[in-house]
């Protein structure tokens, strides 16, 4: 990395600085940082620790935002392990690549909330609007296609009803749940479908069906598409037909 300048990178910082002691300290400590120029870095350094600190609810705040996204995942887990993204790379990269933080946690998360965990991070792609797919037939960018272990849903819905209207504070005076997600070979298939207002539906489908919206995660030609559909249990005869309804319901989208 050159030695210049870089007033994003130096604003990025000082974002990571307010929502994580421990990675001002490195900044102020001896260790590399190779995503600071040394000009950066020495600029940082001499920010007044106790700048930082003026806000003691920050992080705190961050963190409810995260529960209100991801309730059943925090549930699972628990509140410190929802904190603990916050000290984390992938944090730090989001940041730094000005990304989305409810998108780069429910990439963090992956599986460690089972099901329940994976369905709110892909509520969470759903509801954001995402680039123009390239040529082809995609699945809707708004329309999450999920194969999980069976009851995944159901343990969803269960945790969300306990915590109620405002899970944070649910999860800040009530007893640690005794909630494990659902494990074993057994699927069930699910879809998620994001209007633009932002409102999510949320329930069942056949399996052939989402395993189609899933193999057209990345553009695929209209061949491809019927092919994969014939694979799945379709007649040939229906596949054109079968694909411009899922194209007239919205599931699929014309690059």
């Amino acid at each position: 990395m050159t030695d210049r300048l870089d007033p994003r990178r130096v604003q990025a910082a000082l974002v990571c600085m307010h929502l994580d002691p421990a990675y001002a300290a490195a900044v102020r400590g001896p260790g590399p940082l190779p995503e600071l120029a040394g000009r950066e870095r020495e600029l940082l350094r001499a920010v007044d620790p106790r700048t930082l600190a003026v806000d003691p609810y920050r992080r705190a705040r961050a963190v409810h935002a995260l529960i209100e996204e991801y309730p059943a995942a925090a549930a699972l887990l628990g509140v410190p392990a929802i904190d603990a993204f916050f000290s984390t790379l992938a944090f730090r990269t989001c940041v730094f690549e000005h990304g989305s933080m409810a998108l780069s946690f429910g990439t963090w998360l992956g599986d460690q909330a089972g099901g329940p965990g994976r369905i709110e991070a892909a509520i969470a792609r759903a509801r954001r609007p995402r680039p123009d797919p390239a040529p082809g037939l995609s699945c809707n960018p708004c329309v999450a296609p999920l194969l999980l272990p069976a009851g995944s849903l159901a343990c969803l819905e269960r945790i969300r009803a306990r915590l109620g209207p405002d899970p944070a504070a649910a999860l800040a005076s009530a007893r640690p749940l005794r909630e494990r997600p659902p494990r074993g070979p057994k699927q069930e298939a699910l879809l998620i479908e994001a209007s633009p207002a932002g409102e999510v539906s949320l329930g069942t489908a056949s399996e052939p069906l989402v395993r189609l919206l899933r193999f057209a995660a990345a553009p695929q030609t209209h061949a491809a598409l019927a092919a994969e559909a014939v694979r799945l249990g379709a007649e040939p005869h229906e596949a054109d037909e079968l694909l411009a309804g899922l194209v007239a319901d919205g599931l699929l989208v014309a690059g």
